[in-house]
């Protein structure tokens, strides 16, 4: 697993709301924000990976499952549907990759 898609897990698993899993629409929106990024800057993103961050930081089997769900898509290129934001700082690519 790369280091980056760990550090990102970690850091939206801080910013969302684990109780509701991606239920609310600005936590759906960070985590295709923040995947879109990733992809955008060559990140590979596999649904495996992300489910095993996401488990790893607390998140129940079914929120992790739908969370590498729509990592694996926007990964392969989807093109995600983003309201508002920006959800991110526009460095936060290069913070993830500090941290990793």
């Amino acid at each position: 697993m790369s280091a980056i898609i760990n550090e990102a897990i970690k850091t939206l698993t801080s910013a969302v709301n684990l109780s509701t899993g991606l239920n609310h629409p600005n936590d759906m929106n960070k985590a295709r924000d923040l995947f879109k990024i990733l992809h955008d800057k060559g990140e590979i993103i596999l649904k495996s990976d992300v489910v095993s961050a996401a488990l790893a930081n607390h998140w129940n089997n079914d929120d992790a499952d739908e969370l590498g769900s729509l990592a694996q898509q926007i990964g392969e290129g989807k093109n995600p549907r983003i309201t508002d934001g920006p959800w991110w700082a526009d460095d936060i690519y290069e913070k993830l990759s500090a941290r990793a």
